[in-house]
């Protein structure tokens, strides 16, 4: 439990927002729950239809699209665990990060 007057800041945001609780919430099910990254892999868009997510979120997930996760407010751990486990080459991944930071 962070002390009072912690930073509880992530990536962009000084406090997660609603929309980065319900993406981190997806991502941590994805790759910490037996079974759900084959359960997402075979149906994408009906595995996230038991979450509650912002259009916009939704479709960051479905688009692997890291620079928008990450501009969302992702957990940097859990963004890199979902790129592994999505197959998400390094080299792109990165990228995707480096072009984020510089926005």
């Amino acid at each position: 439990m962070p002390r009072a007057g912690a930073d509880m800041s992530n990536w962009v945001q000084s406090m997660p927002t609603p929309e980065a609780y319900g993406l981190n919430k997806v991502l941590f099910e994805l790759h910490h729950n037996a079974g759900d990254l084959a359960r997402y892999q075979e149906d994408a868009p009906g595995y996230l239809d038991r979450f509650v997510l912002t259009p916009r979120a939704r479709q960051a997930i479905l688009d692997n699209d890291v620079e928008q996760l990450y501009h969302l407010g992702c957990n940097p751990y859990l963004l890199r665990a979902h790129c592994i486990g999505m197959r998400i080459p390094e080299d792109v991944s990165l990228a995707a990060l480096r072009r984020a930071a510089r926005s």
